[in-house]
């Protein structure tokens, strides 16, 4: 089922693909960090208002994934940010999310080397997210334009 990227219909979605992949359970034995956020940026053009996404994993338990109130994102001890544009090239397979932050192209509030050590993790829940049937806001109103 297609759900808009970062909607509530789409986390759900993300929590239920992360619960059942085998790849993420695996990579995140070793995860005792805390939850990583996700934070999209606002994209007013788009009609995307600032969307944090909590991914809660412990030690090989998925405990969840959910909208977090931007006001606590800043004492989550994990932020990915970026904007709508990166997300995309996350998600689609084109940028892995480390290398987008070590190449200064999505934003780190942690410890780099904690999350470059857990690179294969980042890219399971990426590739979890990627899974997903997802409906891009600039893509969405580029169909809906008339022709």
């Amino acid at each position: 089922m297609t759900a808009t990227f970062a909607s509530p219909d789409w986390i759900d979605q993300l929590a239920r693909a992360l619960e059942h992949d085998a790849h993420v359970r695996t990579e995140s034995t070793s995860w005792v960090f805390g939850p990583i956020v996700l934070l999209v940026d606002a994209d007013a053009e788009h009609g995307l208002d600032a969307t944090a996404i909590r991914v809660d994993l412990h030690a090989g338990e998925m405990r969840g994934a959910s909208r977090a109130e931007l006001a606590t994102v800043s004492r989550s001890p994990f932020v990915v940010e970026g904007s709508l544009a990166r997300w995309k090239s996350v998600f689609g397979g084109r940028l892995s999310l480390v290398q987008g932050v070590l190449d200064s192209k999505l934003r780190l509030a942690g410890d780099l080397p904690t999350l470059v050590r857990h690179r294969a993790l980042l890219e399971a829940i990426t590739a979890a997210a990627g899974s997903l049937e997802t409906a891009w806001q600039d893509e969405q109103e580029a169909a809906a334009a008339p022709a």
